[in-house]
């Protein structure tokens, strides 16, 4: 919405203007036609370029919103994944603390040998 009014202004305040130049042109008819001829032609060239950056401007909000998307989707899937690889090593987390008391004992067995 606020670029139509830029672009509605952009519009009114190049008419008037055109306007103002006509009505203060110290140059003859034929001059002055073709003063606004070139003119219009700057003007309808601006305008142009004005829409295909609007038009990319779009695109580009499109694309990122698409994007984002696609980021909540990942970030689900990678949730599941740490999951899924938590169920997995539980056993052997299990297993490799069961390993480190035995190990812990036979420590203090050996110690206890080597005191007495």
């Amino acid at each position: 919405m606020k670029l139509k009014n830029i672009l509605v202004g952009f519009v009114v305040g190049t008419i008037g203007g055109a306007t103002l130049a006509v009505l203060n042109a110290p140059k003859s008819g034929k001059d002055l036609q073709s003063s606004l001829t070139e003119s219009s032609g700057t003007i309808k060239s601006a305008s142009n370029q004005i829409k295909e950056e609007v038009s990319n401007i779009k695109n580009s909000v499109l694309r990122a919103k698409h994007e984002t998307s696609n980021i909540g989707e990942l970030v689900d899937e990678v949730k599941i994944l740490v999951s899924n690889f938590q169920k997995d090593i539980e056993p052997n987390v299990e297993q490799l603390k069961s390993g480190v008391d035995d190990i812990n004992n036979r420590v203090s067995k050996i110690e206890k040998k080597l005191s007495e």
